[in-house]
């Protein structure tokens, strides 16, 4: 089998797609072609290519490889990234990406992916574990990359308040646009700043991080996020904002520390060694699931789109839950019977709770994956106002997590019907010692309440039990806060999303007129003319 990969030539340094081209390389013959953004690099890098020589061809993230296809291929597969398909923070989509293949490596690009094209896939990849794990917690080491300007050294400064940090590195190496001044000094809580530049061989980076056990993900948005990977499969307390992809790994408090992108307010590092450990642990179950996965992932890859768009969708079978378990179910609901029966069988035999993750489906059609973090961690988090437009991040929901007969009867009431009547028996179970056991798996997916002013007015009832008025005002107005930040970043992308449909039109007419237009509105040309008639 005679492929052609294209990726970035900026992945060609970093290594990011090596291990889908080694993939590659182990069953077919391939051909590598690696060029910086844009048409006419692509052209240079591949002169005269020729799509007929190739059984398959894979387009990492270079979308302007499409302009040397005809669209006719019969088996071509595009691996978009999650962060580089936002652009004035709408989603970016073109026509001509639909007759592909599509290879997701992040729940989010798959949500905004599935309306948009027929044939897709999902995988999550996971590296090796590093088979020297950071164990050193005695003191506190941070690692920063500085790369963009949305998650500065001030940032972890601020995230850092409280605790003593023997020291900071900062990997100073900004993306292009993104450069600042180095701290001219450290904090009083942090003993000194260290400071590396990049280097070709990757060396002042290495060594800067070889000193560290707290890693701060340089970034807000990943299309896999390799550093912070690497940082888990090593055991340091990865710290990162609470968006993709980042939050499709990390469980707050669990296996690593998250926040809401942008705020700057002081993290609980106290088990910072723990969760350090489970981070790794994590790596590792999850390296096993990536290997098992390969096979099918060579099947999508190896199969031509019209094959795998004829095989359809497969009938999930239906398992009869064990009677002493319960778990709301209703309408709109979806649940994993092989996951359910799974973290049934792998829970302690005195849990009488079992906690997983869970997808939630907006009206629209959107899906989000949402991981729950530690219960005390994410409580602590709903109590500072760390919140996000739909509600409290992690503590789970009752369609993904299972309650024991015997509990409900010691308690003296139903199986909890909502996420609020769910958190308040979580904090119940938990001040009387009751095992709860959190798996890490996908339980169910079920749409969001659309009755919002109602979820807003439980959620500061039950603070208000729990915690008192003063609390309860703090979160309601943080609720209100981030819904109205998420309606003004859709506001501020109304212009963006405008563009991005007028460059589909032109797409469908004619994938050369859709990307000239695409230069035009979002290649810079319209903002540097703006610029000019201001002047």
């Amino acid at each position: 089998m005679r492929v052609a990969f294209f990726g970035l030539g900026y992945h060609a340094k970093t290594g990011s797609s090596r291990f889908l081209l080694d993939l590659l390389e182990q069953h077919a013959t391939v051909e590598a072609f690696f060029a910086e953004p844009g048409v006419a690099a692509v052209r240079r890098a591949a002169p005269g290519f020729d799509e007929t020589r190739y059984d398959a061809i894979v387009i990492w993230q270079l979308h302007e490889a499409f302009a040397l296809l005809s669209g006719r291929h019969p088996n071509v597969t595009f691996a978009p990234m999650y962060d580089a398909m936002w652009r004035g923070g709408a989603f970016t989509w073109r026509h001509s990406f639909s007759a592909a293949k599509i290879l997701c490596f992040s729940w989010a690009l798959a949500a905004e992916v599935t309306p948009r094209a027929p044939v897709l896939t999902r995988m999550q990849y996971f590296p090796e574990a590093d088979p020297a794990p950071v164990t050193d917690f005695d003191t506190l080491r941070g690692f920063l990359w500085y790369r963009r300007r949305d998650i500065p050294p001030e940032a972890v400064f601020a995230q850092t308040a409280g605790t003593t940090f023997a020291s900071l590195a900062i990997h100073d190496a900004p993306d292009p646009g993104h450069a600042a001044p180095f701290p001219k000094a450290a904090p009083a809580h942090v003993g000194k700043l260290i400071r590396s530049t990049w280097s070709e061989d990757g060396g002042a980076f290495r060594e800067a991080l070889a000193g560290a056990n707290v890693f701060f993900a340089p970034r807000p948005l990943e299309g896999i996020g390799m550093a912070f990977l690497e940082a888990m499969a090593r055991g340091l307390c990865v710290v990162a904002p609470d968006a993709p992809t980042m939050n499709e790994y990390v469980s707050h408090g669990a296996n690593g520390l998250l926040y809401a992108p942008g705020r700057r307010a002081p993290l609980d590092f106290d088990d910072a060694r723990g969760i350090g450990a489970r981070a790794r642990d994590g790596i590792i179950r999850g390296r096993a699931q990536w290997e098992a996965g390969i096979p099918a992932l060579l099947d999508f890859l190896a199969t031509p789109h019209a094959a795998l768009a004829a095989r359809g969708a497969s009938i999930p079978t239906r398992w009869a839950l064990p009677a002493e378990w319960h778990i709301r179910s209703g309408d709109g609901v979806q649940q994993d019977s092989a996951a359910l029966r799974r973290v049934i069988a792998a829970a302690p035999s005195d849990a009488l709770i079992v906690r997983g993750h869970h997808v939630a489906r907006e009206p629209e059609g959107g899906e989000t994956l949402h991981r729950i973090g530690t219960i005390d961690a994410a409580w602590a988090r709903l109590l500072t106002g760390d919140v996000g437009p739909k509600g409290p991040r992690g503590l789970g929901v009752p369609e993904a997590t299972l309650i024991h007969d015997n509990l409900l009867r010691r308690y003296g009431i139903a199986a909890p019907q909502t996420a609020q009547t769910l958190c308040s028996l979580l904090l119940r179970a938990r001040k009387d010692g009751v095992a709860i056991h959190d798996a890490d798996e996908v339980l169910a997916c079920r749409p969001l309440p659309e009755d919002w002013p109602t979820q807003r007015r439980a959620w500061y009832q039950l603070v208000a039990a729990e915690a008192g008025a003063s609390a309860a005002a703090t979160v309601l107005e943080a609720l209100d806060d981030a819904a109205a930040a998420a309606r003004a970043r859709r506001r501020a992308a109304a212009p963006a999303r405008a563009a991005i449909r007028l460059i589909g039109l032109c797409d469908r007419i004619a994938p050369a007129f859709g990307r000239a237009v695409e230069s035009l509105l979002l290649g810079g040309a319209v903002r540097r003319l703006r610029a000019v008639l201001r002047r």
